[in-house]
């Protein structure tokens, strides 16, 4: 059968055609693939990445997606997951009963309860204003002071507070100086007596024994110095605690009272706190992990599991997690433990489950770390335009992982997730090729 010219020439036509779409759809993506591939910082670490718009199942760019990576505080993502589907729009921060002339409470680890940071303080009000005998009753909480995986080495840090079921004061000392160089506490853990306080010329930061709140504190500070010491907390200690400040109000005359654990009554009350947002804020921003660490354990508590880290992440994995596409290792709250293990396409599922879940955008976007302008992406992005990339950064060391949304200069909206691990460079030229490759994805798409 003969082909006429015609029919012959727009078969020619349709396929060049055909070839240029298919070169022009692949080609972009593999520019993305080759900033990441060619780089000479990314040459000796593991490397993981996938990209893929909002919405669309299918992935723009991967480059060891389905390998696990320690993610450090990307974790903070599931936590922020999960309390989104088991926490309501304001934290609970315990149960209670009036009998006769006694307020009875039960702890649910609200994080906020006498943060420093939280200046509108509810539920204590509640409390100091209830002109009854308080009794709180304690044992609920059934893991350690610390989650797994975490290093003792860190209990000196900021970042490594107890955990507990009554969170106080954020589970910290704050240390500043006065004028004249003299250390002062907040709380004043040395009228509470709650220390000892040994003065040692050579030491050159506050260091707190592992087993105690004994201090040993440098003899003499700058004006400018600063440190939060976590405390090192019993039953006792937190009474002593909350009862000192109840009583520093004036309103209250009877030191608060401690019981051990008794069932909670059917006919107990939930006092709600600070508004869920302002805690999750909090957590992300700034990657505080107090916050994430006790956010789970509120989670458990407003469900009725128990109170304890594995409970908790155990009834998320089967619940809310169960259509990830890889298996997830998940062993605490925060990202402080090496134990967590996550594939770059489950933080990108995770992702768009977040999204979904929020369903504004503009609050999703105005809770995590904005790049250029806040939390810890604040000093990255900093192109002088309105943010584009909306991210939670998670840090160990030789570890740096960067999650979250990025805004391209067409408007396209993307998923990412950018996984480094097993580094010997520098932290800062890790973050700056993370940044770099990001750019190039937003200036260019």
């Amino acid at each position: 059968m003969k082909i006429n010219n015609y029919t012959l020439l727009v078969g020619i036509i349709l396929l060049i055609t055909s070839c240029s779409v298919q070169k022009s759809m692949v080609l972009p993506y593999q520019n993305i693939s080759n900033e990441l591939k060619v780089s000479p910082v990314n040459q000796q670490h593991q490397v993981g990445f996938i990209l893929k718009e909002i919405g669309s199942t299918k992935s723009m760019v991967e480059q060891e997606a389905d390998h696990y990576f320690t993610p450090a505080s990307n974790t903070k993502l599931y936590t922020f997951y999960t309390a989104l589907n088991m926490l309501g729009d304001s934290i609970p921060t315990f149960k209670y009963v009036v009998k006769n002339d006694s307020l009875i409470i039960w702890p649910m680890a609200d994080a906020s309860f006498l943060h420093p940071d939280f200046k509108n303080q509810p539920a204590f009000d509640f409390l100091k204003n209830s002109n009854k005998t308080i009794y709180l009753v304690t044992g609920r909480y059934s893991g350690e002071k610390f989650g797994p995986g975490w290093s003792w080495g860190d209990y000196n840090d900021y970042y490594q507070t107890e955990i507990t079921e009554l969170p106080i004061y954020g589970n910290a000392i704050n240390i500043t100086a006065t004028a004249k160089g003299e250390i002062k506490y907040s709380p004043d853990v040395a009228s509470l007596y709650l220390s000892e306080i040994e003065v040692s010329p050579a030491a050159k930061k506050v260091v707190r024994d592992l087993g105690s709140n004994n201090l040993s504190v440098p003899k003499r500070v700058s004006a400018n110095y600063q440190q939060i010491v976590p405390l090192h907390l019993s039953k006792g200690i937190i009474e002593n605690l909350l009862t000192d400040t109840l009583l520093a109000t004036g309103m209250v005359t009877k030191p608060l009272r401690n019981l051990e654990w008794r069932s909670i009554p059917a006919n107990a009350k939930t006092f709600y706190s600070i508004a869920s947002d302002t805690l999750y804020q909090h957590m992300l921003q700034p990657s505080d992990n107090f916050m994430a660490e006790e956010i789970l354990l509120n989670c458990a508590a407003a469900k009725n599991l128990s109170m304890n880290t594995d409970s908790v992440i155990a009834y998320s994995k089967k619940n809310y997690l169960n259509d990830l596409p890889d298996k997830i290792a998940w062993a605490d709250g925060s990202g402080l433990s090496r134990y967590n293990l996550f594939t770059p396409r489950d933080m990108a599922a995770l992702l768009q489950k977040i999204y979904d879940k929020v369903g504004n955008e503009k609050r999703l976007f105005n809770l995590l770390p904005n790049g250029g302008k806040s939390g810890t992406i604040r000093n990255m992005f900093k192109t002088g335009e309105s943010p584009f990339v909306f991210a939670k950064s998670g840090s160990l060391a030789n570890n740096y992982c960067l999650s979250g949304y990025l805004i391209g200069k067409s408007g396209k909206k993307y998923i990412f997730s950018f996984m480094n691990n097993s580094f010997v460079s520098p932290t800062s030229e890790i973050r700056a090729e993370v940044e770099r490759v990001l750019t190039f994805i937003h200036d260019n798409y």
